[in-house]
């Protein structure tokens, strides 16, 4: 399936106006982490504006809105298909410990690069507040993500060994999210272990 989506190429910030950011309040801004990628239901190119895109986020809101501008040189609209990526169930099934997902970063390839992981959606899965069936939350303590979403994790740096480990809890990979909250909450989100991969950014 082919999908417009929006891939963040540095760190950004999408506004509520084709304006300077500085320019507007904490609530008509919304910063965004290089490597971010969110479908789009559309977008455009404003008459008057051609350094800014006006896109429509799929399912997604920030601060109560889906409707943003984005500086078009720190962005690229794709069309690719979506390619699944090997799913955190897949990591597990490798393992010998079940109860984390072991993610294998170089630590000598970081610098001091923060937001180095993603999560990767492949399929169109609702993130939650507690690792339980979806249709048990109320509409506060879920998010539908679309397939072909892409956020940055906020995690901490790889230990000596060169792994990043994941809560694992009744099949949910237990994460934070990196200078972005949905619903009002950046930390202790959930996803299902069958719909989401974790790959390194870059």
């Amino acid at each position: 399936m082919t999908t417009n989506r929006i891939v963040f190429v540095q760190n950004s910030v999408i506004k509520q106006q084709p304006i300077e950011s500085s320019q507007l309040p904490s609530n008509q801004r919304q910063d965004i982490p290089a490597g971010t990628t969110l479908v789009l239901q559309s977008y455009n190119i404003p008459p008057g504006s051609n350094n800014h895109y006006k896109i429509s986020l799929d399912d997604i809101q920030f601060k109560g809105f889906s409707n943003w501008f984005a500086f078009a040189n720190h962005v690229q609209i794709i069309q690719e298909p979506i390619v699944p990526e090997t799913s955190v169930e897949a990591v597990i099934a490798k393992q010998t410990d079940k109860t984390t997902a072991h993610i294998n970063v170089n630590r000598n390839t970081l610098g001091t690069q923060q937001g180095f992981l993603k999560l990767v959606f492949n399929v169109d899965t609702f993130i939650k507040r507690a690792p339980v069936d979806s249709q048990t939350l109320n509409e506060q303590s879920k998010q539908l993500i679309p397939a072909g979403t892409e956020l940055i994790l906020a995690t901490n740096l790889p230990d000596n060994n060169n792994i990043v480990k994941f809560p694992i809890q009744s099949n949910h990979v237990k994460f934070n999210l990196f200078n972005v909250e949905i619903k009002g909450f950046s930390q202790d989100w959930y996803a299902f272990i069958k719909h989401v991969g974790i790959q390194r950014v870059g």
